[in-house]
């Protein structure tokens, strides 16, 4: 998604972008990865929580019973934290409490790029304008918030179903909140 971001970002051509765009073009070994001239990778949606877990790891394994890691999505080791859930539109509308775990947010329009936000598919628009995901660690519910922005409610309610998912709070487009 990177060439597609990029170009939304600095006026290019989105179109030259998206052909640019596909795993089909990755090619990939045991050793090695190669992408084919003209892309890029982006981990967003998943480098946040990774070092929100690795930093919090850090600091339990040093003692630190009770801190809260905040790189861009939240990890508790311990303690009672109370954090907001804010859409860039709507404002306010959750606070939650957390004590161990996780909680990433993603918000298309938190970042406007182009004519929309941030969280971009080749064929698919955001079907949330915030989802929230409480995890057991940061890395998945940053992955699961980003990916559940695109997701119809079907979706949405089997993944509130996996191992190690807590809680998603939605807020729609008019700004009215679901929590499964």
């Amino acid at each position: 998604m990177q060439p597609l971001w990029q170009a939304l970002a600095l006026g290019g051509d989105p179109a030259e972008a998206l052909a640019l765009i596909g795993w089909d073009r990755l090619f990939f070994d045991k050793g090695t990865i190669r992408l084919a001239p003209g892309q890029a990778l982006t981990f967003n949606g998943i480098a946040q929580g990774f070092a929100t877990d690795a930093v919090a790891g850090a600091l339990a394994g040093a003692g630190f019973g009770k801190a809260l890691v905040n790189i861009g999505e939240y990890r508790a080791t311990g303690g009672d934290w109370r954090l907001a859930v804010e859409d860039p539109q709507h404002g306010l509308l959750a606070t939650r409490r957390l004590g161990r775990g996780a909680i990433a947010t993603s918000s298309p329009l938190a970042t406007p790029l182009g004519s929309g936000g941030h969280i971009l598919h080749p064929s698919q628009q955001p079907q949330w304008s915030t989802v929230s995901v409480e995890a057991e660690s940061a890395a998945m519910a940053d992955a699961l918030s980003t990916g559940l922005v695109l997701a119809d409610m079907a979706l949405i309610r089997k993944v509130r179903q996996m191992t190690g998912v807590r809680r998603i709070i939605l807020v729609d487009w008019q700004g009215d909140l679901t929590t499964l």
